[in-house]
């Protein structure tokens, strides 16, 4: 037996007794009799594992306690919390809070910040990543930061043996050399259920004892062999892998192509005894990564009513409690950075805000591992604690972001042509602690050349000088009242600026600087201003939630302009989004003017057709997921331009609508709508990526 045998509970023989048929009910007043080991195994199976919050639910509800947990993929997250003393009404919290959408979808990629808002379609890395698309590219940090946060507490509990935790546990991955299973009982917590749940081609595979571990579900979906391995003579399975269906759709490729996948994930499950019982959640109909709020509460409450129906007469027995795990404060003997390139000691010290001999406080750690995510320079960190709490040894391994990376950006619209970018991002190998970056775009309505200097980020929240500056060339269109073409303008510029970019909270990014701008354009005379910038952001321009904002003041003109958006989820697959956009501006050069809706138009009207020093507009946006990542776009808007007058523009405002059809892609969005104005103006948008 892998596994030290526990007293055995009450609960546990009321189970064997009643649930499962091994013995007579026990009768009123009746103690309970010992059985044998127990163990509780979940499969894995995406969103649709967030089920197993359901099972637990009820299981706690009869006072059933396992001596084990072996957990698969999204069954090891669930597991391992379970394990480490989170009710499951603390993992449905969890599950809603942690944004597993952005996770686990593809609208978090992740480039640094030196290269901007954009999002990459492809982007490159040296070594064995080389080029990935941009999704993949994006979500090792903010997962791996996730998995550390939540299982922490329990993380420290277990101290590199996970025998240790309140229920001992086990992680299953694959080892991707020759598809054997690999059961995973020592190390790091949240680095174990990393290598469990870590999908081929949406995960980096995680490294482990000189193994690449990939998801377990490849080797064992539902990992009944590993809890007999480890000593559980009974087993309660909970089951939300893929089913076979009666009938397959063969000249749909699509379908075809989803089996395949399915079936990697697929085996036949291991012999079950006449004790054991198998809960199957009805949630096959529900997509994999669909980590919607409303899909995880539905998911969920069907998990609970599988179980309820399995375990329907079961008597309550809770006389044996969970144990607590209330310890927040560990005290830190020794600090050792195990797994590093050489100079990131110190760095990665600075960053978690640790040092030997301090009383470590586990919610400012969780912090400094959001911190540590949200910045550019780790991929991973691991803490791998061991040692006796007193003498507490964390022996950190990391995986530093790659000294250098290259990205490249596309988009095309059918009122304002293609566009193309291209970055590049050096990490200390040309300049050691220094971050440079270059980046070019160059479009049919504007070519950029920009570059940019910053230190290595230290600290819980970043904090470093930065240096960039751009030069540009910039077409902007001209109409007549009626919407028909007039002549071009051509305009040159050149931009720079000097000062501080830091982080204030989990999410803004400020920056404050010097300010140099210098313009040219046919028919004015050359100008220059000097001043000083501020600009804030939420978070990339491409996410669905964020406020975003920049003022400049220079002894030549002075401009502010902010915008925002907030999405809402309204149930049934639908989700509102309000939105902002406002712009205020005295004496500015022409290619700094306001284009009604910005790079999104008006509906109805040619891009950039509406301009002005004064601009307001409010949307509303509805969506509704239809199949896929396909979706039904709906929205609404009002707003108007002005050159001088009042701040918020005076007069009719324009009002108009847009209907379509939408989808997120690996390679950035789709929009196919059509849009109509009050003025009786009407026109589609084609639109492919992200426009920049």
């Amino acid at each position: 037996m892998l596994w030290p045998m526990r007293p055995l509970t009450i609960p546990r023989a009321a189970l064997v007794a009643s649930c499962l048929g091994a013995m007579p009910s026990p009768l009123a007043g009746q103690d309970c009799a010992p059985q044998r080991p127990l163990a509780l195994v979940l499969s894995g199976g995406g969103a649709k594992g967030l089920a197993h919050i359901g099972v637990l639910r009820v299981l706690d509800s009869l006072g059933i306690r396992p001596d084990l947990v072996v957990g698969t993929s999204m069954g090891s997250i669930v597991g391992a919390m379970y394990a480490s003393g989170y009710t499951p009404n603390q993992m449905e919290a969890a599950a809603q809070g942690l944004n597993l959408a952005r996770m686990f979808g593809h609208d978090d990629p992740r480039v640094p910040r030196s290269i901007g808002d954009h999002r990459p379609v492809i982007t490159w890395q040296p070594g064995g990543a080389g080029f990935r698309t941009g999704e993949a590219a994006g979500r090792q940090a903010s997962v791996s930061a996730a998995l550390n946060r939540v299982l922490l507490t329990g993380n420290f509990v277990a101290r590199g043996d996970f025998d240790s935790l309140p229920i001992p546990f086990r992680a299953i991955a694959t080892d991707l050399r020759n598809r054997e299973e690999v059961d995973l009982a020592r190390g790091d917590l949240a680095r174990a259920v990393r290598a469990s749940m870590a999908v081929p081609l949406v995960f980096d595979p995680e490294r482990i004892g000189g193994r690449d571990l990939v998801d377990g579900g490849i080797a064992a979906n539902v990992p009944i062999a590993a809890a007999r391995r480890a000593g559980a003579a009974q087993v309660i399975v909970s089951d939300v892998s893929w089913q076979p269906p009666d009938s397959v759709r063969a000249s749909d490729p699509l379908v075809v192509a989803d089996l395949l996948v399915a079936y990697l994930f697929t085996q036949p499950l291991d012999s079950l005894g006449p004790d054991d019982r198998v809960v199957r959640p009805l949630v096959d109909s529900f997509p994999t990564l669909d980590f919607s709020p409303e899909r995880i509460t539905e998911i969920i409450r069907r998990g609970h009513d599988a179980a309820a129906a399995a375990f329907a007469g079961a008597p309550v027995c809770t006389d044996a409690k969970r144990a607590a795990v209330r310890r927040n404060a560990y005290r830190i003997a020794r600090i050792e950075v195990t797994e590093a390139p050489s100079g990131h000691e110190e760095i990665i010290r600075q960053q978690l805000g640790i040092a030997e001999g301090d009383w470590l406080s586990l919610p400012d750690l969780r912090e400094h591992l959001r911190a540590v995510a949200a910045g550019d320079d780790y991929v991973e960190v691991w803490l791998q604690p061991s040692g006796p709490p007193d003498s507490l040894t964390l022996s950190v391994a990391v995986r530093p972001a790659p000294p250098r990376l290259a990205a490249l950006g596309l988009g095309y619209d059918n009122d304002i042509g293609g566009q193309l970018w291209l970055a590049a991002v050096d990490r200390g190998a040309l300049l050691p602690g220094f971050e440079t970056s270059a980046s070019v775009t160059l479009g049919e309505l504007r070519q950029e050349l920009g570059l940019g200097l910053r230190t290595a980020q230290r600290g819980r929240h970043p904090r470093r000088p930065v240096l960039s500056g751009l030069i540009a060339r910039e077409v902007v269109r001209q109409f007549t009242p009626s919407g028909a073409s007039a002549p071009e303008i051509v305009t040159r510029e050149a931009i720079g600026w000097l000062g501080w970019e830091f982080g204030i909270g989990r999410e803004w990014l400020i920056t404050l600087a010097g300010y140099g701008h210098a313009w040219d354009a046919p028919g004015s005379n050359r100008a220059n201003g000097l001043g000083g910038v501020l600009r804030l952001a939420s978070g990339p321009r491409f996410r669905p939630n964020g406020i975003w904002g920049e003022a400049v003041v220079t002894n030549a003109y002075r401009r502010v302009q902010a915008e925002g958006r907030q999405s809402i989820p309204l149930g049934l697959g639908v989700r509102m989004t309000p939105g902002f956009r406002f712009g205020w501006g005295e004496r500015l050069p022409l290619e700094t003017t306001f284009p009604l809706g910005g790079m999104d138009g008006f509906p109805g009207l040619n891009i950039g057709e509406r301009r002005g020093d004064r601009e307001a507009l409010a949307s509303l946006l509805f969506t509704r997921r239809l199949l896929g990542p396909v979706e039904l776009r709906l929205s609404g808007e009002s707003g108007q331009t002005a050159v001088g007058g009042a701040v918020i523009p005076e007069g009719r405002w324009e009002t108009g609508g847009r209907f379509g059809l939408g989808a997120d892609t690996p390679l950035g969005p789709i929009r196919v709508e059509y849009g109509v104005s009050r003025g009786g103006r009407n026109g589609a948008l084609v639109r492919l990526g992200d426009w920049f």
